[in-house]
Formats: structure tokens, C-alpha cells, sequence
């Protein structure tokens, strides 16, 4: 399963809403109601630790998203990310998955026309 259908996945299975960046910003920072719920809980269950599992399993994904797209606009410039990017909705389309369900916002700014004057 590639990455960006893995965090697909798991924001489905959570509920976690990747609308927006500011939504995938509030689950890297840990800023998300469900960390702020857990900060609470003192012993946690089986289901409990489960789940606290599965949402670091997701912020990490997407930690790892953002180092990797940082490293491949330095190693292989703008125009191959753009492809690439470009390759990777066009499968998910195939697939039948939303544009944002896995929250990789950076490829509207990748894909939109570049600032003309």
C-alpha cells in the first residue's frame, strides 16, 4: 500500500478530517482533540492504546510525507515533483479515492499555474 493511500486509510478509519492544513498541522503538532483527550487518560485499555497506536501511526506518515517531499524538491527539483505528483492523483482518481482524503495539500500549490505578472 503506498503512503499516501495509508494515510488515506487511517484518516478514514479515525475520522480524522485532512480537509484542510490547518487539520493535518493540528495532528503533527499533536494539537488534535484526540491527543489533547489522551494528555487526560492515565491507563488506557487495549481499544484505548489502539487507538492512540493508529493516530501516531498517522502523524507520523505524514511526518514522513513532508520529509520526503522536502528531499525530493531539493534532490529532483519542481518540475519532476510536479510530475510525479501529477501521476500519483491521477492513480488515486483511478482508485476511486477524494483528492484530500490523505491530506497532501502541497499538490494544489504544486499543480496550480505558476505566478504570472
Amino acid at each position: 500500500m503506498s503512503l499516501n493511500a495509508r494515510i488515506g486509510v487511517l484518516a478514514k478509519v479515525l475520522g480524522a478530517d485532512l480537509g484542510a492544513e490547518t487539520d493535518v498541522e493540528h495532528i503533527l503538532n499533536r494539537e488534535h482533540a484526540f491527543f489533547r483527550l489522551q494528555a487526560s487518560i492515565t491507563h488506557a485499555n487495549a481499544g484505548e492504546r489502539r487507538l492512540q497506536r493508529e493516530w501516531e501511526e498517522l502523524r507520523g506518515l505524514l511526518a514522513l510525507r513532508c520529509d520526503l517531499m522536502a528531499k525530493s524538491l531539493d534532490e529532483l527539483g519542481l518540475d519532476a515533483v510536479r510530475q510525479i505528483t501529477l501521476q500519483v492523483q491521477a492513480r488515486r482518481d483511478k482508485e476511486g479515492l477524494a483528492p484530500d482524503s490523505d491530506g497532501f495539500h502541497l499538490r494544489h500549490r504544486l499543480n496550480s499555474p505558476s505566478d504570472t505578472p
